[in-house]
């Protein structure tokens, strides 16, 4: 069976298949994990997913079945994307990883080499790990492992005290004993007691991850049934209640704060995203039997330098290494992929905590893509013409356009970015003298390269209206008159409360939405107002004097995305106002578009061999500006007196024959996903940090939003973000597109929206959308209002009652011993020593050493506390 014809089962290569793998259910999504236990794999039970042992090593297997939607209510299953991970511990035996390799590489071979393999390590996990367990609360990290008696994941009653880090992806360190020392006051703290958790809040801690810490208690509140939930403010401990009080205080005692408590504070949470402008391409190679890695290209990348017959590392530094591995190349290559990514990572000095993926040719998830200038589809034009890339949005599923359709699925507006279909109402205005006056109605939908145009757009909803604000940039108007531009679209926003969303379209970058509006109609002109606007007069059709002969090229697939762009041009003022040419030949014609001539005498419109009937249809739409009826050229049926309009006759063009056809905007969705970031400057610098998995619930009010849409940027104001963040947000969107490992566009447009104010084409990215989610929203003191209400005092009751004291032996009788040989195993201690009292060999001297008191203040702590301690001291 060949890889083609099925994506599971089968492929083991004659090798025997671990029998842990049999429970993986056939073609459907799906999470399995498994943890290495005396060189097996032992599978986690569900309740146990997302905790991870720091001394143990996994290996986790996810399956999506990816659909992609029709455009109605229907959709259509896809393809079984499959991904292996094997993580890490920090404290676990390179056996153990080892094994959790191996066992990965055999996996894949089951899988017939379909999956895609990621090396995870404790801490620095990929966010689609993390992404795995995010409706669980994020991931938690335990002490021990499988070598330190931990048999079982099922969690115990002893009290645990758990450091919590991530705005939004939650990752939970329980700490090697519950003590000040392991305490800082920029973080957020759980002490789980079982029966009740308290969460301690450092005075330097960040909102989000107080809020965190409150959802990620209350879930575990609703796992167990009944626990208190007690939210307690760095220095306001003595707010407790009484019994809240005496019961954390019998943990952490409040006069060891000041003496032991971790002053360090670290804000680097989060992972921010990498500037890829370094991006590193490397051949792999293996003819003489030595691995040789050559390197072949510093970034851009594009998808034809990976060749189907070799393998291949993408280098992006400490941010991620992968290994891309073609479909022709030989077996040895696919299962030492990893391997010779890991000896390359080594030889590079990165650190061992850096992300590695292996990815196979036709496999390669959004991650890989997204590291790349273009990734053609195999559909795509190879010659000159149109081709389909990743940003390119192509044409309406359907050439009929209903609005209801948008807002009864906004997944479409979304997808194809058009929130309407163009027929509202707008007002436009040009920049002359860096002021803006009003555009006349007759001359709506033509442009000029030398201007800068403001466009308000209104339309409405079944329930509401909303305002978009274009300001166009032509590429030859100025700097000044673009900022002058800018300022305007603030302004016309400032008239309306701030309500309307904000769109930075530069020339030729033209949004699906912005062409609708000019139905079919848009045509740009070369020069502008310091010209003179000579071109004002191709459109007045009451000049009969008018003998200026120009050709326009004309793109697009419908109604919707119809322009007209002026490319050569060759004028006469018979008031000898100026005289300028512009080189009109027939090299510009190309076999895929349509053409429309316009001269003193009539219309041609040009039709490449290449072009559509929708491309042919909306040329007469744009020849129709003329009273003049247009004639019909076909290519290859030319006659003499068409090629006498060229000043150089009849010469050579682009012939080459489109091959195939862009995809639909839905599919480009698909393969090419929105992603989301947070614009902060909490730390004192401004950050962009990615999202995950994102839902309009991670749209934080305090801040500012990134949505990468591919073929626009979003930029989301939260209306309590501060006005630095909102200051930098531009900034931040031309850094991003500046940086990105492939090469974006950096006039991709710019769209600005502010929170209650989201057009369908923004919240067609987010799924179900609640508008009133933020009214009905609590906040941070309602939450923890909330949380107290439902706690039960006669919890405490039970919890606080004294403790038998431990049974003592007569220290001053036992022999003493050094710590050094006390810290040997069990079965290594001298015969007189029992294991679980080794504190009691130490003399009096050495204990005060290791323990940071005397034995008799030992012994007057409760049973809990000094398992603590010598937990700490390395004697439990």
């Amino acid at each position: 069976m060949s890889e083609s014809d099925s994506s599971f089962g089968g492929g083991s290569g004659g090798m025997e298949l671990d029998p842990a793998f049999a429970s993986i259910p056939k073609n459907k999504s799906c999470l399995c994990i498994w943890r290495v236990e005396n060189f097996k794999l032992v599978a986690v039970p569900r309740e146990s997913h997302g905790i991870f042992f720091k001394g143990d090593a996994y290996v986790i297997y996810h399956a999506e079945e990816i659909k992609k939607s029709t455009g109605s209510s229907s959709t259509i299953a896809s393809s079984l994307i499959q991904h292996i991970h094997f993580w890490i511990g920090s404290e676990a035996t390179q056996d153990e990883a080892g094994v959790a390799a191996y066992k990965t590489v055999e996996l894949d071979d089951h899988l017939l080499g379909n999956a895609v393999q990621h090396r995870e390590v404790q801490g620095n996990e990929s966010e689609r790990f993390l992404s795995y367990f995010k409706s669980r609360g994020g991931v938690t990290y335990r002490q021990g492992g499988i070598a330190s008696g931990f048999h079982r994941h099922q969690s115990t009653n002893e009290p645990r005290l758990f450091h919590l880090k991530g705005r939004h992806t939650v990752r939970l360190f329980e700490m090697p004993a519950i003590d000040w020392s392991y305490i800082s006051r920029g973080d957020v703290y759980l002490l789980d007691l079982n029966e009740v958790i308290f969460i301690w809040n450092g005075s330097k801690s960040n909102k989000y991850e107080r809020l965190q810490a409150m959802h990620r208690a209350k879930q575990l509140r609703d796992e167990r049934g009944k626990t208190n939930i007690v939210i307690i403010e760095d220095g306001e401990e003595m707010k407790m209640s009484k019994d809240e009080l005496k019961l954390f205080e019998s943990k952490l005692s409040l006069k060891d704060k000041k003496l032991n408590l971790n002053e360090t504070i670290d804000d680097n949470d989060d992972d921010t995203r990498s500037d890829g402008a370094h991006i590193k391409l490397y051949k792999c190679s293996d003819e003489s039997g030595t691995l040789k890695v050559t390197e072949k290209k510093v970034g851009p990348l594009v998808k034809s330098d990976l060749e189907s017959e070799d393998a291949y590392i993408v280098d992006n530094g400490a941010h991620g290494i992968w290994v891309w591995v073609g479909r022709r190349s030989n077996p040895k290559e696919r299962r030492e992929a990893m391997r010779n990514a890991l000896g390359f990572l080594q030889k590079k000095g990165y650190p061992k905590m850096t992300k590695v993926c292996r990815v196979i040719d036709g496999a390669e998830p959004m991650e890989f893509i997204a590291l790349f200038k273009t990734w053609l589809d195999s559909n795509a034009q190879k010659g000159l013409g149109k081709t389909y890339t990743k940003g390119h949005i192509a044409k309406m599923v359907s050439s009929q356009f209903d609005v209801t359709t948008m807002h009864l699925h906004p997944q479409l507006a979304a997808a194809t970015q058009m929130p309407d279909d163009g027929s509202g109402k707008k007002e436009i205005y040009r920049i002359e003298q860096f002021k803006m006056i009003p555009y006349p109605e007759t001359m709506h939908g033509i442009f000029f390269s030398g201007d800068s145009f403001v466009i308000q757009y209104t339309y409405n909803d079944q329930q509401n209206s909303y305002t978009l604000i274009y300001f166009w940039l032509g590429h030859h108007s100025s700097l000044d008159e673009q900022g002058a531009a800018a300022i305007g679209a603030v302004e016309l926003d400032k008239k309306m409360n701030g309500t309307a969303t904000i769109i930075r379209v530069v020339q030729d970058k033209e949004p699906l939405h912005f062409m609708a509006m000019f139905h079919g109609h848009m045509i740009i002109f070369k020069h502008g107002k310091r010209s003179g606007f000579r071109n004002l007069q191709y459109y007045d059709e009451n000049n009969s004097e008018n003998d200026d002969t120009y050709l326009l090229q004309v793109r697009g697939l419908s109604k919707y995305d119809t322009k007209a762009v002026q490319i050569n041009i060759y004028c006469i003022s018979q008031f000898n106002f100026f005289f300028h040419l512009i080189d009109l030949r027939a090299s510009s014609l190309n076999s895929n578009d349509c053409f429309v001539l316009f001269t003193s005498q009539c219309v041609y419109i040009w039709c490449g061999k290449g072009s559509t009937g929708d491309e042919r249809e909306m040329s007469k739409v744009v020849a129709s500006s003329k009273s003049k009826e247009p004639i019909m050229v076909f290519e290859g049926q030319e006659k003499d007196e068409f090629w006498s309009h060229f000043p150089s006759g009849k010469e050579p063009y682009a012939s080459d024959k489109r091959l195939g056809e862009h995809q639909s905007a839905l599919n480009n969705m698909n393969d090419h996903p929105a992603r989301l970031y947070e614009v902060s400057n909490a730390s004192g610098r401004t950050t962009a940090i990615e999202i995950p998995n994102f839902t309009q619930a991670d749209l934080d009010e305090d801040d500012v939003m990134l949505l990468d849409a591919w073929t626009s940027i979003f930029l989301w104001i939260g209306k309590n973000s501060n006005k630095t963040e909102m200051k930098d947000a531009e900034r931040i969107a031309y850094d991003y597109l500046r940086t990105d490992p492939s090469n974006r566009d950096s006039d991709t447009p710019i769209i600005k929206t502010k929170q209650n104010y989201e057009p369908i084409h923004f919240t067609g990215f987010f799924g179900p959308w609640d508008r009133n989610y933020w009214t009905t929203k609590s906040s941070y003191e309602a939450t923890k209002s909330m949380l107290h209400a439902t706690n039960r005092s006669e919890i405490y009751a039970e919890l606080i009652k004294e403790k038998p004291k431990q049974n003592i032996l007569n220290r001053t009788t036992v022999t003493k011993y050094s710590y050094e040989l006390l810290l040997k195993p069990a079965d290594e201690l001298p015969e007189d020593v029992n294991p679980e009292l080794r504190e009691i060999h130490l003399n009096d001297e050495e204990f005060f050493q290791r323990f940071k008191m005397t034995y008799a203040e030992y012994t007057s702590k409760p049973v809990w506390r000094q398992k603590e301690l010598k937990k700490m001291a390395k004697l439990f």
